[in-house]
């Protein structure tokens, strides 16, 4: 008999997932109206084994296997022979979008709350998921899951798939047991993330683009112009000069196009030097600091560091664990040395007896106003301040976008004006004053 998958809403207005076996598709909603269930969707499952039965599970046997067969297209360039890269089969269609995450992350988390294993959840997924890249991904986490690994874990072999703060969340979700909430922050973290990226673009990309457009006329106009400019001058004789300040910038163009190489080895060396220095520990934990110290785009990025770490902290916390234990979990949401580095420090505190969100508030992380929300919260009722102080956090993440958005314009406006301040310096003003007939020498 055939199997159907449906989404159905309950007269109470909630929404249901599951699968009935039905002779058809009719009969399914028939059966489905009889339990008082409304159908939203109704699919029919193909055989399990048929679907399967294709896939080569034995090339998944050990990690080093997976990484060689599934990634094969994936592989960093640095690895990579110039023979590879000549021969290298690029696949445009292997892409997998953040929309394709979030509505995996919401399928997932529907379906969680509807008491669905993560075996049972990660089929139904599968059978839906219309990106055939993608399908191959999941069914190779579905097998992994069967063989009794975890979800995060299987995940991890696709990080280039999963984003790394999607994966720590869900991590923090199967160790603490609640896999469902985790994945309801991990589907407001996607969003956010593409919402911000999107902003940022729109914001961003048409001031950078009147930068350079102004920037590239105006060293062509010095190439071509100025000495054709001079050549006027020259012409008639005249005793008179280009404005020093043209021929200054002249000169500094000249000087590019003569001896462009040195200078893209100069600046090829710099950034050699700074990425090697920013992979080491020291390196790493300068730069995320200063990633939390920026102005404006400092304190976005603090907040919402801030407002996952409080999330996965508080799953922790709901779920029983101490204090120390939830600190060591939540730990992982960041890959940011500096604030991994005052999770230590807030772990070492609690060893001492002292306050464990006292470091945070020293370095910068935590504001008064939350200080003050997670005291009273540790003389009642911890968990729930600490959901207070993230709905805090949100409303300051909002504020903190706001101020970005508004901030980059201006400073776009600033780089673009200060272009055209030169432009009109070095270009401009030798044109009007030839044409004003300022370069002919007047009879006294």
């Amino acid at each position: 008999m055939p199997s159907y998958r449906y989404k159905a809403m309950a007269e109470d207005g909630t929404i249901s997932v599951g699968r009935i076996l039905a002779l058809d598709k009719v009969s399914a909603i028939n059966s489905l109206k009889e339990d008082r269930l409304q159908p939203i969707n109704i699919k029919e499952l193909n055989d399990r084994k048929k679907k399967f039965e294709n896939i080569n599970y034995s090339k998944f046997n050990s990690k080093e296997k997976v990484k060689k067969s599934k990634h094969k297209t994936r592989k960093r360039l640095k690895d990579m022979s110039f023979l590879e890269i000549l021969t290298m089969d690029v696949n445009f269609s292997k892409k997998v979008t953040s929309k394709d995450i979030l509505v995996f992350a919401n399928d997932f988390y529907i379906l969680k709350k509807a008491k669905f294993n993560n075996i049972e959840a990660l089929e139904i997924i599968c059978e839906g998921t219309e990106n055939e890249y993608f399908r191959e991904v999941l069914e190779d986490i579905l097998h992994k899951v069967r063989g009794g690994e975890k979800l995060y874990s299987s995940m991890e072999l696709y990080s280039d798939v999963f984003p790394e703060m999607f994966i720590n969340f869900v991590k923090v979700g199967e160790e603490s047991g609640t896999l469902d909430t985790a994945m309801s922050y991990a589907r407001e973290y996607i969003e956010k993330s593409s919402s911000l990226k999107k902003t940022v673009q729109r914001t961003v990309i048409p001031r950078l683009l009147q930068f350079i457009f102004i920037i590239v006329a105006m060293f062509v106009a010095l190439i071509i112009g100025v000495p054709l400019l001079q050549k006027v001058y020259d012409m008639f004789g005249s005793s008179k000069q280009i404005p020093k300040a043209t021929l200054i910038a002249l000169d500094f163009a000249n000087f590019i196009i003569n001896y462009w190489y040195i200078i893209l080895l100069f600046i090829a060396l710099i950034v050699i030097v700074v990425y090697i220095y920013i992979k080491t520990p020291r390196g790493r934990y300068f730069k995320d600091k200063m990633l939390l110290r920026l102005p404006i785009i400092g304190k976005l990025n603090t907040n919402i560091l801030v407002s996952r770490f409080l999330q996965a902290m508080l799953l922790n916390l709901k779920n029983g664990m101490r204090i120390q234990e939830s600190l060591e979990v939540a730990k992982n949401v960041s890959k940011n040395y500096y604030f991994a580095s005052v999770v230590e420090v807030s772990k070492t505190s609690i060893l001492n007896g002292e306050s464990w969100y006292e470091p945070f508030e020293e370095k910068g992380i935590f504001n008064k106003m939350m200080v003050q929300m997670i005291d009273v919260g540790m003389k009642s009722d911890l968990a729930q301040m600490m959901d207070k102080v993230n709905e805090y956090i949100n409303i300051e993440i909002d504020e903190s976008l706001k101020k970005f958005t508004k901030a980059l314009p201006e400073i776009t406006y600033l780089f673009v004006g200060i272009a055209l301040v030169i432009f009109t310096i070095v270009v401009l003003v030798p044109l009007i004053n030839m044409y004003m007939g300022g370069f002919i020498d007047m009879p006294s």
